[in-house]
Order: structure tokens, then C-alpha cells, then sequence
């Protein structure tokens, strides 16, 4: 079964990508992951500057959920198109670079060095959990128009907004993203969490992923897909094939698998599989017509 994937304008091989901070720069994992199964490779959140991350303990179980405050580590944007890039580059998959920061200028520098990188399409972090900031740029719609307009100016490439589901409305800002330029929504990022260790009497408090946020990122998708005309990565607790399908058959055009695939390498072979099984069963050919059809509403063509 073909299931070659237009997310807008990106076409990728399959539907299913590595989540943005789980997969390193995007080839460190060539021995442990099956790459012929991922349809474009999602680098960790590049800064303009290197940033040494958080201090140490930074991640931790919680029962089927890890937390993680890494605080965007990364060698910086200059240092990544030198070193890391060529490497993925050879990997012959679209590339899409995150980028982000606490500091709105150096994003913006950093958007504009990769507009003439061999990079396939850039993801806006607006949404990352544990900067110690008050407040997100994804949880403003103002701040969002305002971050995705002014990346728009600077690059042709395809925008991916990555939204936060920490909002009262993740329409309002799906929107927002939406009329002020992106093509393509993320939804989203890990949901804010605090962790006690009452042995050591300490908590962190960062980004909840893993199997227990699912019904709640899926319910992202479901929202988004109701409010917006453009494509939707739907990502949060996937942790088995049946997850990824639900997410699309409610909107996502593509789906982001973090946690888990750390786990089960090949998870991204069965969430291909179960999708070319169930598009035999319904004679579907085109993946893209499974999108969003258990969503009650049915508004993206596959194009932008």
C-alpha cells in the first residue's frame, strides 16, 4: 500500500514523523530506527546561540508518563548547519529544523539563516514548557500572529506552528497561526506537570509526555481540525499503531511520535502497517482521504 503523504506541500513517504526533542538532530538513530518508515526527519529546537539546557535531573518517570525540563539544549542553529545538517541532508528525507528560544529576535535570526539551508520546512516552537517563562507565545493569539508573521517575512519555506494545549480555546490560536501565515499546525507540546520525589523531597516541573496525555493531545486534534483549513501534525502519547490512526482518521494529516518511540523502535513500521490494513478494509488508495473522517467535518483538499 502506497502511503506517500502530503503534508501541505511536503510530500513524505509515510505519515509518520519523530517528535521534536526526542530525536536528537535527526541521524543518531540510523542503527536503532527503520528511517525507510518515517516520512520526514524533525531535528530538536535549534536556538540562535548554544544553550547548556537545564542542570541536571531533568527527567523522570511518572507512572506511564516521563517529565522532562530539558530547557532546549542544543549546539545553536550556525554550529548545526555546519556539522549536523550534511549528515541528515544524506539521509534523502525532508528536513524540518525547530526553532525557538526565550528571546523572539534570536528565533527570528535563526528562521532567516535556515531560509538558505537545505532544510525542507521550518517548525515555530512557540509553545516549549519549561523556559521558565510566564507566559507562552502560543498561548496569546496576538503574540502568535505576531511571531508567525514576522517568520513569514523572512522565509518562503513552509511554517509549521507548534501550538500549546494549555489554552482555553486551541481554535483561537490555531487561527491565529492560520491568518497570520503558517502552513502547517503542530499540536502540539507536552502538557505543564510537576513531579514530587518525597524520598528526596524534591519536584520538577517541566513537560508531561507519554501514554497517559493521549486522550488529551487527540482531543487537540479533534478541535483544531473543526476550526482550521490547514494541515494538522498530531502528536501526544502515541503509543501504539491504533493511537496514530485514530489521530488521523480526526484530522491529523501527519503524526509525531516521541516517547514511545524510545521505547519500541518499530513502533513507526506498525503504525504503517495498521494504516495501510484499515485503508485495504475501507478501499481507500490515498492516506490523505482518511484524513479527518471520523471528524464530522471535512475542509482540507491535501494542498495549500
Amino acid at each position: 500500500m502506497d502511503l506517500t503523504t502530503m503534508l501541505g506541500k511536503i510530500e513524505m513517504a509515510t505519515p509518520v514523523l519523530p517528535a521534536s526533542g526526542t530525536f536528537g538532530y535527526g541521524n543518531e538513530l540510523v542503527e536503532v530506527i527503520p528511517y525507510s518508515m518515517l516520512g520526514a526527519i524533525v531535528t530538536k529546537t535549534l536556538t540562535w546561540h548554544p544553550r547548556q539546557g537545564n542542570p541536571p535531573g531533568r527527567i523522570t518517570e511518572c507512572g506511564d508518563t516521563l517529565i522532562n525540563s530539558i530547557g532546549l539544549q542544543n549546539i545553536g542553529v550556525k554550529e548545526f548547519c555546519e556539522e549536523a545538517l550534511p549528515k541528515i541532508v544524506r539521509l534523502q528525507k525532508p528536513i524540518i529544523a525547530s526553532v525557538g528560544g526565550d528571546d523572539p529576535d534570536g528565533m527570528l535570526k535563526t528562521v532567516e539563516y535556515l531560509n538558505t539551508e537545505e532544510i525542507t520546512a521550518i517548525e515555530l516552537n512557540l509553545s516549549c514548557p519549561n523556559l521558565g517563562t510566564t507566559r507562552l507565545v502560543a498561548q496569546d493569539p496576538e503574540a502568535i500572529k505576531k511571531s508567525v508573521a514576522n517568520a513569514r517575512s523572512l522565509t518562503l519555506k513552509p511554517l509549521i506552528a507548534k501550538l500549546t494545549p494549555h489554552v482555553a480555546d486551541i481554535a483561537e490560536t490555531g487561527l491565529a497561526a492560520e491568518e497570520a501565515g503558517a502552513n502547517i499546525l503542530c499540536a502540539g507540546n507536552t502538557f505543564k506537570g510537576i513531579v514530587f520525589d518525597w524520598k528526596k523531597e524534591t519536584l520538577l516541573a517541566g513537560g508531561v509526555s507519554g501514554k497517559g496525555i493521549f486522550p488529551l493531545a487527540l482531543r487537540t486534534v479533534y478541535d483544531l481540525y473543526q476550526a482550521v483549513t490547514i494541515p494538522i501534525i498530531g502528536m501526544g502519547g502515541i503509543s501504539e499503531a491504533s493511537d496514530a490512526l485514530a489521530m488521523i482518521l480526526l484530522g491529523a494529516t501527519a503524526i509525531g511520535i516521541g516517547t514511545t518511540m524510545l521505547i519500541d523502535p518499530n513502533l513507526p513500521e506498525k503504525v504503517c502497517q495498521v494504516i495501510s490494513e484499515y485503508m485495504k478494509k475501507k478501499s481507500i488508495t490515498r492516506i490523505n482521504d482518511l484524513v479527518g473522517i471520523k471528524n464530522g467535518k471535512k475542509n482540507y483538499s491535501g494542498s495549500y
